[in-house]
C-alpha cells in the first residue's frame, strides 16, 4: 500500500515541477517584450511568494539558467527574484545557498550597471534573512572573486557584494573582518587591482562593523587611507574620505597620535573641485576634529589623581566649598610649569593666598566685614598648617613656602610679592564687576584650613596695594578693600602667633 502510494506521488510532483518550470520559461520569455514586461514580472513574483518548499530547488534552477544572451531586463529580474526569495522563505533556503551565491557571483561580470546593483541588494537580502548557516559561508565566494577575478567589473561588483553583506548582517563576525583586513589593504596596494573605489567602500563596511579595533591594524591601515584622499580618481577621494570618517567615529580614542598629522593633510584637500567629494571631506575633517588631543589626554589623569587625592584628605570641608576648586586647564598647567618650585597655581575658580605656620591659626572675630573666611580646626598638638582663602569662581593663584634658603631671604620673599602683584592685577581685570561683586560679597565665598606636616621656618607672604587706576566706580574699589582687609588681617594674626 504504502509502496503504491509513493509510486503515485512520484508521477505527480514531477508534473508539477514540469508544469512550473514551463511557467517560469514562458514569464521570463515575455519579460523581453516591453509591452508585456510588467505583467510578466509581476507573475513571477507572485510564483516565487507562493512557492512550496519542495518547489524551490527546480525554480532556483530555471532563474539561475539565464546567460549573457538574454537581453538585460530578464537577467536583472532573475536577480531581483533571488532577493524576494530570501525575503519570503529566509533560512529555508539554507541548503541552497552555495547555488544562489553562485548565480549572483556569476552575474557581476555583467556589463550593464543595472544588473551589478541588483547583485548587491540580492547579497544584502541573503545576508539579512538567511542567518542559519554562518556569515563567512556568505561572503566567502565573493571574496573568492575578489581575489581572483582580473574583470574590473567583477572586482567592483564583487566588493560592493562583500560591503552589502557585512552592512545587513545581524551578526558580521568582527574577528574574522580583523584577520580580513591587511589582505584587503594588500590588494588596495597592488596595482593590477581596478576597482579601488568600491574596495574603500568595503574597508568602510568593515571599520563600521568593528574590524579595525587594534592598534596593528590602524598603524598600517590610516596611512593606507590618506593617501587615496590625494587619489587622481574623485571616486576613490570620496570612498577614503568616507572611511576616515567612520574610523574617526567608531575609534576616535585609538586614533590620537594621527590626529595632528592627518588634520594637516585634510584640511588641505578640504576644497575639492568635486561637490559630492567635497562635502564628504568636509563632514570627515568635522569627524576628526572630534577626536581628543594628545595633552588632553595625558594631562586628564594626573589631574583627576590630584583631585581625589584632595577630597580624601579634607572631608571636613563643606560641599559647596569643594565646587569651586576646579580640574586646571592646558594652559594653567603650562604656567604652573614656568615658575619657581616654590609657587603652585590651585585650579581656576578661586583666588587664594597660603603660607606654612608652626602654631595653630587663630580664628576670624571680625563677622561683619563679609561672610565666614576663617574655620576653626582642633589644638591638639602644633603642627603646621595651609591656609586657604577662596573666593568662588575668581581667578586662580596659590603661594607656598617650601623649605628653600629662598624663602628665608629678602630676595624670596621679594619675588613673591612681586608675583602675586602680577597675578592679581591680571586675574581681576578678566572679569566684570558684576562677577566680583557676585564672589567677593555673595554667600559662596569661603576659607579652608589644610594641614600640612613640613619642617618650615616661619614665613609670611604680603600683598601689596594693587593700583586704584584698576576699577571706575565705587563699588569695584570697595570689593576690593574688603579683600585688602582681609588680607591684612591675616598678616596681623602671623605676626601676633
Amino acid at each position: 500500500m504504502a509502496l503504491a502510494k509513493h509510486s503515485s506521488q512520484a508521477p505527480n510532483q514531477a508534473a508539477s515541477t514540469r508544469e512550473l518550470k514551463h511557467r517560469v520559461l514562458t514569464c521570463l520569455n515575455k519579460l523581453s517584450d516591453r509591452d508585456i514586461h510588467s505583467s510578466a514580472a509581476t507573475e513571477l513574483e507572485s510564483i516565487a511568494k507562493t512557492l512550496p518548499h519542495d518547489s524551490i530547488p527546480p525554480f532556483i534552477s530555471s532563474i539561475s539558467a539565464v546567460d549573457a544572451s538574454d537581453k538585460s531586463p530578464v537577467r536583472k529580474q532573475c536577480v531581483r527574484l533571488i532577493s524576494l526569495l530570501s525575503e519570503t522563505h529566509g533560512d529555508a533556503l539554507s541548503p541552497y545557498l552555495s547555488k544562489i551565491l553562485s548565480a549572483v557571483v556569476r552575474r557581476l561580470r555583467d556589463p550593464d550597471s543595472a544588473v551589478r546593483s541588483a547583485c548587491v541588494n540580492a547579497t544584502g537580502s541573503i545576508s539579512s534573512h538567511i542567518t542559519k548557516p554562518p556569515f563567512t559561508s556568505i561572503v566567502k565566494p565573493l571574496i573568492d572573486a575578489l581575489v581572483t577575478e582580473q574583470d574590473q567589473n567583477s572586482q567592483i561588483g564583487a566588493a560592493l557584494c562583500i560591503a552589502s553583506a557585512i552592512d545587513a548582517s545581524p551578526d558580521p563576525e568582527p574577528l574574522y573582518l580583523k584577520k580580513l583586513l591587511p589582505k584587503l589593504e594588500k590588494l588596495l596596494k597592488c596595482e593590477s587591482f581596478k576597482g579601488k573605489p568600491a574596495l574603500l567602500t568595503l574597508i568602510a563596511s568593515i571599520i563600521g562593523a568593528g574590524g579595525a579595533t587594534t592598534h596593528q591594524n590602524l598603524k598600517h591601515l590610516v596611512p593606507c587611507l590618506v593617501e587615496f584622499v590625494s587619489s587622481e580618481d574623485w571616486a576613490a577621494r570620496k570612498a577614503a574620505a568616507e572611511a576616515l570618517m567612520n574610523l574617526a567615529v567608531v575609534e576616535r580614542d585609538m586614533l590620537l597620535e594621527f590626529k595632528a598629522s592627518c588634520l594637516k593633510t585634510f584640511e588641505a584637500k578640504r576644497f575639492d573641485k568635486v561637490k559630492v567629494v567635497r562635502e564628504a571631506m568636509n563632514q570627515m575633517v568635522d569627524a576628526w576634529k572630534e577626536i581628543p588631543d594628545v595633552s588632553d589626554e595625558v594631562s586628564a589623569t594626573p589631574q583627576s589623581q590630584s583631585s581625589s587625592k584632595e577630597d580624601a584628605s579634607d572631608g571636613h570641608y563643606p560641599p559647596d566649598l569643594k565646587s569651586s576648586y576646579t580640574t586646571t586647564s592646558g594652559a594653567a598647567q603650562m604656567r604652573k610649569q614656568s615658575i619657581p618650585a616654590g609657587r603652585s597655581f590651585v585650579p581656576d575658580g578661586s583666588i587664594a593666598t597660603t603660607a606654612r605656620k608652626r602654631s595653630p591659626l587663630v580664628a576670624s572675630k571680625n563677622k561683619k566685614t563679609g561672610p565666614t573666611m576663617f574655620q576653626k580646626l582642633d589644638h591638639k598638638k602644633p603642627t603646621d598648617w595651609k591656609i586657604e582663602i577662596a573666593a568662588s569662581h575668581a581667578p586662580a593663584l596659590t603661594v607656598v613656602c617650601e623649605d628653600d634658603p629662598k624663602c628665608r631671604d629678602g630676595k624670596g620673599e621679594k619675588e613673591k610679592i612681586r608675583f602675586l602683584k602680577l597675578e592679581m592685577k591680571r586675574g581681576l581685570l578678566n572679569k566684570n564687576a558684576d562677577d566680583r561683586m557676585h564672589k567677593f560679597g555673595g554667600s559662596k565665598a569661603g576659607s579652608r584650613v589644610v594641614p600640612c606636616h613640613d619642617e618650615t621656618s616661619e614665613s609670611t607672604v604680603v600683598v601689596s596695594k594693587v593700583t586704584e587706576d584698576l576699577y571706575r566706580n565705587q563699588k569695584e574699589r570697595e570689593d576690593l578693600s574688603l579683600i585688602r582687609k582681609q588680607l591684612v588681617q591675616i598678616e596681623n594674626q602671623q605676626s601676633s602667633l
